[in-house]
């Protein structure tokens, strides 16, 4: 669980607030706190999106298997939704 601490200490390094983090990523302000309170697990797309806006490497926000586990859960979701 090291990307909620992760973004969080990249963002308060940054003095960002969770407000302007989302803008400049375009990721929704609602995603950005779950995803640093860990209520979420962040996509592919969402770490590329917040590790270009705080200009840092994706890796260091995320392990690829952080990524991977959401990535995963994301397509089982979609999956579910069509065949319901």
């Amino acid at each position: 669980m090291a990307f909620p601490v992760n973004l969080r200490r990249v963002r308060l390094g940054q003095f960002l607030s969770q407000a302007e983090l989302a803008r400049r990523s375009g990721v929704h302000a609602l995603t950005v706190t779950r995803l640093e309170a860990g209520h979420t697990a962040p996509s592919t797309r969402t770490v590329r999106a917040l590790a270009q806006a705080l200009g840092i490497s994706p890796s260091e926000l995320a392990t690829p298997e952080e990524v991977a586990e959401a990535d995963l859960r994301h397509r089982q979701r979609a999956i579910r939704q069509i065949t319901d």
